[in-house]
């Protein structure tokens, strides 16, 4: 089994959490299946919910029964209603196979409080009356359950394809600006000011991304050459494309995590969707983050501290 380094753990890590964020409805579902089959493989059960339905029971391992829901903004009364419902019909059809129900979502910052106290009340309500534990599941503990000891391979055959430990080439580097920069702006455009300090801190990074763009700030010079070879309005019309990117996914996704994944994401599979044979998807994955890094240090994207002394907290 192939280990972990520090720069595989932070971004599978991250990258996961990003993905939470993403995924809604069936495609959560999907992604917590995949993640059951590749931590129990053939021994975990998925229900077919078509026909007369799941029964409340959207996967089964050794006792433990799970139901997923994925929302990207949960409202407080359905949600709550829907762990009641989904508890009570699974208990109904799966009582005697069933040890422990997890609610599994996908909200890393915690349940609504009417769902929380929903969650409280029902286990209040059916305590003396069945053994079975209810849990609620965020990323965190999904994370924790199924993919802390998982290997390396397992990992990105559902993640996507880490970075590579070494900086990629240009080659690569110019598919992603490439792909951005589809037509050319005049090249006396107005330079834009390099990043000030403590644009991390305030753009409010978890641990795992924050390590990763400082990794990849080592490497931007890379870029920064590119652009240099490049065509006069190359980086500028990059820089107003991938702003574009920048604000979607910003207003969709609200985390700074996940919009930093995000543009990596949609650049490597933009860039890189037709070129089968072109390379491999670590020097891809790279390349993409090289450019997206490079463009948060040149303060094109994310914010920037008010003031140019900003120092975080103590």
């Amino acid at each position: 089994m192939t280990l972990l380094n520090d720069q595989d753990r932070a971004w599978f890590q991250s990258h996961f959490m990003a993905l939470c964020v993403r995924k809604t409805g069936f495609d959560w579902q999907s992604f917590v299946t995949d993640l059951m089959y590749a931590k129990h493989g053939g021994q975990f059960l998925q229900v077919n919910p078509s026909g007369r339905g799941d029964k409340g029971c959207d996967g089964w391992i050794d006792g433990l029964m799970l139901a997923c829901y994925g929302a990207s903004n949960p409202n407080q009364a359905y949600v709550t209603k829907k762990i009641k419902d989904d508890f009570t019909t699974a208990l109904t059809h799966w009582g005697s196979d069933m040890e422990r129900w997890a609610f599994v979502h996908n909200d890393a910052v915690g349940l609504p409080t009417m769902a929380v106290m929903g969650i409280v009340e029902l286990r209040r309500e059916v305590k003396g009356k069945t053994e079975v534990q209810i849990e609620a599941w965020p990323p965190q503990v999904l994370w924790d359950y199924c993919c802390s000891d998982l290997p390396r391979s397992k990992l990105a055959s559902i993640l996507g394809a880490p970075p590579s430990d070494h900086p990629a080439g240009m080659s690569y580097i110019a598919r992603c600006v490439e792909t951005l920069a589809r037509t050319r702006l005049p090249a006396d455009l107005e330079e834009v000011s390099e990043v000030p300090y403590g644009k991390i801190e305030h753009n409010e990074f978890g641990e795992e991304v924050a390590e990763l763009i400082k990794k990849f700030q080592t490497q931007t010079s890379h870029v920064r050459y590119y652009f240099s070879q490049s065509t006069p309005g190359e980086q500028s019309q990059a820089s107003q494309m991938l702003r574009v990117r920048f604000d979607k996914y910003r207003a969709l996704l609200g985390n700074s995590d996940a919009v930093f994944h995000a543009l990596c994401d949609s650049l490597v599979q933009e860039a890189f969707a037709n070129s089968e044979g072109y390379g491999d998807a670590e020097q891809q994955r790279s390349a993409a983050m090289m450019v997206v890094t490079h463009f948060f240090e040149i303060c094109e994207i994310f914010e920037s501290p008010e003031e140019v002394g900003y120092a975080p907290t103590v």
